[in-house]
């Protein structure tokens, strides 16, 4: 009789995902982060670890010493666009391939950043909240005055959007602004202008911030774009324009973004991540010009059916003895002449 592998998931993961990877062969045990929204301990993923052949985590980390107490451990898959959380060097040694998951949450990401687009500029988020705490009119020194007159703001049609970074989400979103007839310049020193595409016009940096009506930022952060949005380069932006950050806070400087936005120097800005989350300092409360939410950008309901199947998928084509499309490690690869026994 066969043993039956067993496989250790910690993140969430879709029922259907489940279903596959029980088809395949595996004795699915579910716990951690995924159930409980708490990660586990690297002594309790230690102690989870003897007869696992296939984990799959999220949030929880995999150290060189939960690799080391899973002998049995065939493929580490990690629910994250990159292996942040997962000791490459370690799983590599063992020969172990270490499944991803990018651009998992690329439609979300990009649905959210033109969601608040839409609330920043047309001030949708201003007067909810007006409505909610004040009441319909709108008082002031000089009387009472229609919100029909206060909270007015540009369309986006005829409108310049500037992308800083230009994969997966980037690409998402230049294709949602096309329904706005809006035009779209990428600064992204990746690509050229041929791999973009139609989806937009290539240009430097400065050119992108002078010009544009939107900057969306779409950039991880590197050494390169640590403070990348600093004074001088905010002081290139319009007056009227709007900054939208979605990616990292560390990519701004955030003393520069408060002091433009406190003075009008910019129109405003929609911050879905902050310099010491959860953490956020007391003043960004008072600016009535910025659209603030906790980190909620990849939060769609879709995305973990979209790391389930990209996981199942991969783990498919390594039985089949293939290289999978999101492999972090594929120098483990090179030299087997099929896939591991998953």
């Amino acid at each position: 009789m066969t043993h039956q592998k067993r496989a250790l998931i910690t993140a969430e993961f879709d029922p259907a995902g489940v279903a596959a990877l029980t088809e395949m062969g595996y004795a699915v045990e579910e716990t951690g982060w995924g159930q409980t929204r708490h990660a586990l301990s690297s002594q309790e993923l230690v102690a989870l670890m003897p007869g696992t052949s296939l984990l799959i985590v999220e949030v929880e980390r995999v150290s060189a010493q939960v690799i080391a107490a899973a002998p049995d451990l065939d493929v580490i898959a990690t629910c994250r666009a990159g292996p942040v959380n997962v000791d490459v060097t370690a799983a590599t040694a063992r020969g172990i391939p270490v499944l991803t998951a990018p651009a998992r949450n690329a439609q979300s990401v990009a649905d959210f950043a033109l969601g608040v687009m839409l609330a920043l500029c047309r001030n949708i988020h201003r007067a909810e909240r007006h409505l909610r705490q004040r009441g319909w009119m709108v008082h002031g020194v000089d009387g009472d005055e229609l919100p029909y007159f206060h909270f007015r703001g540009p369309e986006l049609s005829g409108k310049t959007l500037g992308l800083i970074g230009c994969g997966a989400i980037g690409r998402a979103l230049a294709r949602r602004v096309r329904g706005f007839d809006m035009c779209v310049l990428v600064n992204d020193p990746y690509l050229d202008q041929a791999s973009l595409g139609d989806l937009g016009q290539l240009v430097s940096l400065e050119t992108l911030l002078a010009q544009a009506d939107v900057v969306s930022l779409h950039v991880p952060v590197t050494p390169e774009t640590k403070g990348l949005l600093n004074a001088d380069r905010l002081a290139l932006m319009k007056p009227s324009a709007y900054l939208i950050n979605t990616a990292r806070a560390a990519v701004v400087d955030e003393e520069a973004l408060y002091e433009a936005l406190a003075s009008g120097r910019l129109a405003g800005a929609a911050l879905d991540v902050f310099w010491n989350e959860p953490d956020i300092a007391p003043r960004w409360f008072d600016l009535d010009n910025v659209l603030l939410t906790p980190h909620l950008v990849g939060a769609a309901d879709d995305v973990q059916a979209h790391h389930s199947a990209m996981i199942v998928e991969d783990l498919q084509t390594l039985r089949a003895g293939g290289v999978p499309a999101r492999v972090a490690n594929t120098e483990v690869l090179v030299n087997r002449q099929q896939g591991p026994n998953v």
